[in-house]
């Protein structure tokens, strides 16, 4: 199994193994993340919700004392995501089993972005004022 990690931390690639560390760069990212089985990612809201929706399995560790991460995880592990606290060796059952069996968690929201709009600008927008009706 190949790992494609993205790091803002390098500058270069490295190699090892089947590890592949690199610069942050979107274009790779994308192009990695549509070939990838599986996506193992922080519990921010862009990955985990670009991994759900490409229908990409799934496992997330939240950051430390990030109150947000926390939040997410919590939310993703109730739909069935896999959460882990680090990448120490006692997980390590977990991310294989996540490898070997991990689901993908499926995620159908309809698109309401209309109702939404329409309910927002009906309650909060002031009626228009007219320069004919004065």
């Amino acid at each position: 199994m190949e790992w494609d990690v993205f790091s803002k931390h390098n500058k270069k690639v490295l190699k090892y193994k089947n590890v592949s560390i690199q610069p942050i760069d979107n274009e790779k990212f994308i192009k990695s993340m549509a070939q990838s089985a599986g996506v193992l990612c922080g519990a921010g809201f862009e990955t985990p919700a670009e991994a759900l929706f490409m229908k990409k399995k799934l496992l997330v560790i939240p950051m430390k004392s990030q109150y947000e991460q926390q939040l997410n995880a919590a939310a993703l592990k109730s739909m069935g995501v896999p959460v882990i606290k680090s990448l120490k060796p006692k997980h390590e059952e977990i991310i294989q089993s996540w490898i070997d069996n991990g689901k993908v968690v499926d995620v159908d929201y309809p698109d309401n972005t209309k109702e939404i709009l329409q309910h927002i600008l009906e309650r909060h927008s002031q009626p228009a004022f007219s320069l004919m009706n004065a």
